[in-house]
């Protein structure tokens, strides 16, 4: 059997290796861009379904409300023809923030249109010409959101002509300035939508969009902007300078292949950076999961990239993240427990497509321990008081059961005793004895370190002598109807193998030999397509079983990062090299791949995912040599 299991990894290593060097497989998706109080979802993939294109989501300072449904560019020529496509666009990321649509268009004309963020909460739309010596017309549209219904309705108030520009006016008060900067040209205004009429040639031609919370704040940012004589270069200057202000990648070893790695992290963590709007950072802002028109606010997923912006050298993403969250007017369940998931709101919500938003994730309480000692570690503030800290702490306390262990639904949101949630919240608790024990509290300090010393003596329920490995230990193969658990601590136990213990580990919990028998074997029995883990076992055999065998990014990365800690790289590179070779057409992170319909999920990206790759090839540079 041995034999067996090193032939399936040594064959998922070599199509691994395979599938880097023949390319990429470009699966469909959109690009994140912004930073600072703006975010846009921009994408001209032509695989995704739909006619909106270019700007199909534009939020301002939170996920509240979504302003813009779609931008477009048409070309004609000077007798009024359209310009044919005569293939499908190109689609890409420059310079890691830059999103480039290349249009080839009738007579070898091709359209080039870049969209990238400015500092001023402005996102620029450039366009320019090739293959031609003459100037074109060119029509831009933008269509925005006239009644937009969350929970509830913020109507568009005016979209109007001012001078040379166009002002769109919300009433939530805020106030959205197009303005092309070049003056030569004809703005029209139909209903929600403006139209801009403009001839374009092979010099660049800019429209701005940007946000604000009055006219007069905009006016002022726009002057600002108008007096950059090159926005593209001044857009480059400011994201590099906030990329190398943290931790970049460094190889021994410069060559094509390190140089993609460098790529796909700037890319991936600039994504993050766009995503998260004042500490608000949804799990997917790309359109799938919704409610209320609102993209959902996973405490999960938001202190997942919080920790990965304090491990790449960005503290001040990572403060708002855990402000966020800190908020003592953020929903709980009960005293000290969070909800799965909320809307923009923080209001606790299901989940468009049904998930509940009440099923048990404890493992967030001790991400968020964590993650205030790591931020304290680091500048030296708490970003919460101690009675907050103890409360979620308290929570853990009281909810380890007769087993010894915490029983609830944590990452893969299905309850049972899950490894992962168990070793991460013990290695909170811990934490939060440190804690205890720096503010003179003795007695809690003793309190959370016993039940570290619970959950540490438990751990070994948890490990499946039979596989070698430690699973999720169930009393269930299946879920309910409605998504929900079956909870009932009844009958027959099911060991059933999960890849999110490698959380566990990265979160703090102490590394030993049961892990490592437990990498092994998710190495040998969960990797699939070539280079991506498996999330869990299942037997409802229906969706659970599949969804569960699906090709997962988070759980790949995972692995990534413990395999670098222990020194085997090859199984890293694997899963590097999958992820990059499986990202979609922006070079970003989905959800997941579905093996059986070998397709993509919408989630395409996932801010999540973005983060731990991003990490996952930070921590894979300093031990790479390029063998």
């Amino acid at each position: 059997m041995k034999l067996i299991a090193k032939t399936f990894l040594l064959f998922f290593l070599l199509t691994s290796l395979i599938t880097s060097q023949s390319g990429r497989k470009l699966w469909k998706g959109s690009a994140i861009i912004g930073g600072g109080d703006v975010c846009a979802v921009y994408s001209d993939d032509p695989s995704l379904n739909g006619t909106n294109k270019g700007i199909q989501h534009f939020y301002y300072k939170d996920y509240l409300v979504d302003y813009i449904s779609s931008t477009s560019f048409d070309l004609f020529d000077d007798n009024g023809a359209p310009y044919q496509k005569t293939k499908n666009d190109k689609v890409d990321i420059d310079d890691f923030f830059c999103a480039v649509t290349e249009s080839y268009l009738s007579g070898g004309v091709k359209h080039l249109t870049k969209c990238y963020a400015l500092p001023q909460n402005a996102v620029v739309l450039s366009t320019e010409l090739k293959g031609t010596k003459e100037s074109v017309s060119q029509k831009f549209q933008i269509n925005f959101r006239k009644n937009f219904m969350s929970d509830h309705v913020t109507n568009l108030v005016s979209l109007k002509i001012d001078e040379h520009q166009a002002v769109a006016e919300w009433s939530n008060g805020t106030v959205i300035v197009i303005a092309p900067k070049k003056n030569s040209n004809i703005l029209e205004v139909h209903d929600s939508t403006l139209v801009i009429y403009q001839r374009v040639s092979g010099k660049k031609n800019e429209i701005i969009i940007l946000a604000a919370s009055s006219y007069e704040e905009a006016k002022s940012n726009l002057k600002k902007i108008f007096k950059q004589k090159n926005l593209y270069k001044s857009a480059s200057a400011h994201w590099n300078e906030w990329l190398n202000s943290g931790r970049v990648p460094k190889f021994k070893k410069v060559n094509e292949e390190t140089k993609q790695y460098l790529d796909f992290y700037k890319r991936n963590l600039y994504a993050v950076k766009s995503a998260n709007l004042n500490g608000q950072i949804p799990a997917d802002i790309t359109g799938q999961f919704l409610t209320n028109n609102m993209p959902q606010l996973y405490p999960r997923d938001a202190m997942m990239s919080a920790r990965v912006f304090l491990l790449t050298g960005h503290p001040d993403e990572a403060k708002q993240i855990i402000k966020f969250w800190a908020r003592p007017d953020i929903p709980q369940k009960t005293g000290g427990e969070f909800y799965a998931r909320y809307d923009a709101n923080a209001k606790a919500v299901d989940g468009g497509g049904g998930a509940r938003y009440d099923e048990p994730e404890w493992d967030a309480n001790g991400y968020f321990i964590q993650l205030l000692k790591m931020y304290y570690d680091k500048t030296g503030e708490w970003l919460a008081d101690k009675n907050t800290i103890y409360k979620a702490a308290d929570f853990l306390v009281r909810s380890i059961d007769e087993e010894g262990l915490l029983y609830e639904g944590g990452i893969v949101e299905w309850t049972g005793y899950l490894p992962a949630t168990n070793m991460v919240c013990a290695a909170g608790l811990k934490t939060a004895s440190q804690i205890a024990s720096k503010f003179g509290d003795k007695e809690k300090a003793k309190q959370y370190l016993n039940a570290y010393q619970t959950i540490f003596s438990s751990m070994k329920k948890l490990f499946d002598e039979k596989r070698n490995t430690y699973t999720a230990v169930r009393y269930t193969k299946e879920k309910a109807d409605g998504n929900r658990s079956i909870s009932e601590k009844e009958g027959k136990k099911f060991f059933l193998w999960d890849t999110s213990i490698y959380y566990g580990i990265i979160w703090g919990y102490p590394g030993h030999k049961e892990f490592e028998l437990s990498n092994k074997f998710l190495l040998d029995n969960t990797v699939t397509l070539g280079g991506a883990m498996q999330y869990f076992e299942a037997y409802d055999n229906g969706w659970l079983t599949e969804y569960g065998k699906d090709a997962f990014f988070f759980p790949s990365a995972a692995s990534a990062q413990y395999n670098v800690s222990k020194g085997n790289l090859k199984p890293a590179k694997m899963h590097i090299d999958w992820m990059i070779n499986n990202s979609n057409s922006y070079g970003l992170m989905p959800e997941r791949i579905l093996t059986q319909k070998n397709i993509v999920s919408d989630a395409s990206p996932l801010s999540w995912c973005n983060a731990e790759f991003a990490l996952s090839v930070l921590l894979f540079s300093e031990k790479y040599n390029g063998d």
